[in-house]
């Protein structure tokens, strides 16, 4: 689950803060990351294994609460910044 955490997961989010994505592209990146998930445990989805479960298996959560915690962290930094800085205009 390292090897996910360490390689995997940044590569689905790098520079989701600054994206406008619709429910359709959140539902394909869902689907990749739940794809992964399963992959790493050695389900098939013929097996029918909740993707909840396998989540906390895998001790993670869906991919879109991580980009709106993204999201709102980033919200977080350009409102700290000075009024001047390019991000804040």
């Amino acid at each position: 689950m390292d090897v996910y955490r360490t390689f995997v997961l940044p590569s689905f989010l790098y520079g989701c803060e600054t994206w406008t994505w619709t429910e359709v592209q959140m539902g394909r990146l869902e689907a990749t990351h739940s794809n992964c998930l399963r992959r790493f445990v050695g389900v098939k989805l013929t097996y029918r294994h909740r993707l909840a479960t396998i989540r906390e298996q895998c001790c993670t959560s869906s991919l879109e609460l991580m980009v709106r915690r993204l999201i709102l962290q980033w919200m977080r930094h350009v409102l700290r910044m000075d009024e001047d800085r390019l991000p804040r205009q």
